[in-house]
């Protein structure tokens, strides 16, 4: 806009009003400052009072000086570099200015209300001019408020740009350092794994050798070598699971799988660990033609997982696994045990990695805690759900629910 937007006899008007209304704006202000309601708490409130006050001030000396020099462009600008000020740095720090800042836009129809007033005080009995006035100061207000929208577009359309780039950055230091950790752990893991199958060769050729000279000391020495060995195997491989699982590195491999079949499998393979503690270990099949979608080595370590943990922490009673569809015919898979229960406290950091329940109230069992962890996340990334019901000293039971079945599929 330039200033020819303006005729000679509006800028004279404007002027003329600014003139009238100068010796007042200290008045105007307090009445402008005092009607903007302010949400704040008590404390506060006074020092928004003021660093209101302070701005208002500041805006109407110079707006208003523009306006009596009869240059309302430069008003504007004044207004404009206000506003900016205002929404780039807020004045206080130490109290919510957004609230000040809505609230001065939202309540500018208030300065607008006492400039009218003043206008109709000045030229009370000239109708004719007092007109002429009320337009041009309203082609004022609404330049003001076209300029104040195009500032707020301006600004958070830089501050949105802003944010999409250090956005990008942060996700691509992120997406970095997950693959260096990722690449790291792979390697680590190798160099553990290789010399680890050399010890456990050996422990096997040893005990073999043993064997063939009738030596029994080839059971006491070399049986625990093997399942010490066995068991940091079996950590190393769930670390680099979880690790490329929560890198996306994870290569998903869904096939179709009889549930019933791979569980009697592992209730079989596992019924030794149950008869060295006593304990029954049972399986019952109500689904034995059901069959779901599900990545096999996901599947296969999940029903491992379950199983070992509910006989680790059962000393009396029994463990049981079972296929089922429940009542809105979901196939499911629960792994229930009479064990010790776990406590209500300590159930919503289950599935935390490295998270295992109070030592001082489960001594001596062995594990990293990462078993539930990792069932969590194989159960969740092949699409299924998992829940866990406990009773402190009656047990627990831990429930996979499917939902890709072959037949599903098809309809879909």
């Amino acid at each position: 806009m330039m200033e020819s937007d303006f005729s000679a006899s509006d800028r004279l008007l404007i002027s003329e009003v600014a003139q009238q209304l100068e010796p007042r704006l200290d008045e105007i202000v307090r009445t402008w400052s005092a009607a903007i309601p302010l949400a704040a708490p008590d404390d506060k409130l006074p020092g928004m009072r003021r660093t209101l006050v302070v701005l208002a001030s500041e805006l109407t000396a110079g707006f208003f000086r523009a306006l009596r020099e009869g240059e309302p462009q430069r008003a504007l600008v004044v207004y404009d570099a206000f506003c900016v000020r205002l929404i780039r740095r807020p004045p206080d720090p130490a109290v919510n200015q957004r609230l000040t800042i809505e609230t001065l836009v939202r309540n500018a129809r208030l300065l607008r209300e006492i400039v009218d007033r003043e206008i109709a005080l000045a030229f009370n009995h000239q109708p004719d001019r007092e007109i002429r006035a009320r337009l041009a100061y309203a082609r004022i207000w609404n330049l003001a408020s076209e300029s104040l929208a195009m500032t707020y577009s301006q600004l958070y359309e830089q501050q949105a740009t802003h944010y999409q780039r250090e956005l990008s950055r942060a996700r691509d230091s992120a997406l970095e350092a997950s693959h260096q950790k990722s690449s790291f752990v792979a390697n680590m893991t190798h160099e553990i794994r290789t010399p680890l199958n050399v010890i456990l060769g050996y422990a096997d050729l040893m005990t073999e050798r043993l064997a063939e000279l009738r030596d029994e000391s080839g059971v006491e020495y070399g049986e625990p070598i093997r399942r010490a060995g066995q068991r940091l195997l079996n950590t190393i491989g769930a670390v680099l699971d979880l690790s490329r699982i929560e890198s996306g590195a994870f290569e998903l491999k869904p096939v179709t799988i009889t549930l019933g079949d791979l569980v009697e499998r592992q209730v079989q393979d596992l019924s030794v660990l149950a008869r060295k503690k006593s304990i029954g270990l049972v399986c019952q099949i109500e689904e034995p033609a059901a069959r779901v979608i599900f990545d096999e080595h996901c599947l296969s370590n999940t029903i491992i997982n379950l199983l070992q943990n509910a006989i680790k922490f059962t000393d009396r009673g029994a463990v049981s696994a079972r296929v089922f569809r429940d009542h809105m015919g979901v196939l499911s898979l629960e792994v229930r045990d009479t064990g010790r229960g776990i406590d209500p406290v300590y159930l919503p950091h289950l599935f935390e990695p490295f998270s295992q329940e109070g030592q001082d109230l489960i001594p001596n069992y062995e594990g990293a805690g990462l078993g539930l962890a990792l069932v969590k996340r194989y159960v969740e990334f092949n699409h299924a759900r998992i829940a866990v019901e406990s009773t402190r000293n009656s047990g627990t039971a831990f429930t996979v629910s499917f939902s890709q079945e072959p037949a599903n599929r098809a309809a879909d």
